[in-house]
């Protein structure tokens, strides 16, 4: 071997090991989300796609992470948090005094009211009218604290069905359900995207205000000080809004609360 071929070969052998270095250097991040909330986040061609997808890989590269989804039910999202198994959760989570208590939130990067919707041709009008009836939500979220809160407060007497991972818009469209309680723009869209025959009742009674929460330790507030910047400097920079717009058509990046 000669002198140059034997210098190429040390110069590359110094590339592959920077390589790795700067690999190893890389934090893993592990996001937890469910497989079964489109647009937000879901799984299509064995693959995790949505808005929520988007804004981490964003995220990722912007702090140099190796990110890594970790698909669950949302029921049991925030205890594979606090077990240590994912380091944050993506799932249009709301930021609660309660749970401001327990976890260190990022900067909020997306807001939204939630609503009841029903069938087009419904007789339910108001929230009076569900009096008595079958309403769905999701299970152990913020949707099923506030729908119950809402029971109890207006005395409605609701039959409250609880779902993990089936889409309500089609339990309420074959019958299953008179009403359900969920995010705006998710069902919205998906409404749209399906052309389902769904409408919004506009009570508006909650104003969702989304983040992504770490467990209240060293590395937790450092990732949630980190992302906070991600987010900021995304919204900044209009890529926050590009990838609302491109998910839900709609900028649900920016404050609308009235």
């Amino acid at each position: 071997m000669s002198i140059r071929q034997t210098s190429a070969l040390l110069v590359l052998g110094m590339v592959l090991l920077g390589s790795a270095a700067f690999a190893a250097d890389k934090q893993k991040v592990i996001v937890g989300t469910s497989a079964s909330y489109k647009p937000w986040a879901f799984q299509k061609d064995d693959k995790a796609q949505g808005f929520e997808i988007d804004v981490w890989r964003e995220i990722a590269k912007r702090n140099n992470y190796e990110l890594e989804i970790k698909l669950g039910q949302f029921s049991g999202l925030v205890g594979m948090l606090d077990a240590g198994e994912i380091d944050t959760v993506a799932h249009q989570m709301s930021i609660t005094p309660a749970r401001l208590e327990k976890y260190a939130f990022s900067t909020p990067y997306a807001y939204s009211y939630y609503d009841f919707f029903v069938k087009n041709d419904s007789p339910l009008k108001t929230k009076e009218d569900l009096k008595g009836h079958k309403v769905g939500c999701w299970l152990g979220g913020n949707g099923e604290a506030t729908l119950r809160a809402i029971n109890d407060k207006y005395n409605l007497g609701l039959d409250i069905v609880t779902y993990d991972g089936i889409a309500m818009e089609n339990e309420a469209v074959i019958g299953r359900i008179d009403a359900f309680w969920q995010g705006e723009i998710k069902t919205k869209t998906v409404i749209a995207e399906q052309n389902l025959p769904l409408q919004q009742l506009n009570e508006k009674l909650v104003y969702e205000t989304n983040a992504y929460p770490f467990r209240k330790d060293a590395q937790g507030e450092k990732l949630a000080t980190e992302v906070s910047k991600a987010i900021d400097d995304m919204r900044a920079d209009g890529t926050l809004s590009q990838l609302s717009m491109k998910w839900f058509n709609v900028d649900t990046t920016q404050s609308t609360e009235k």
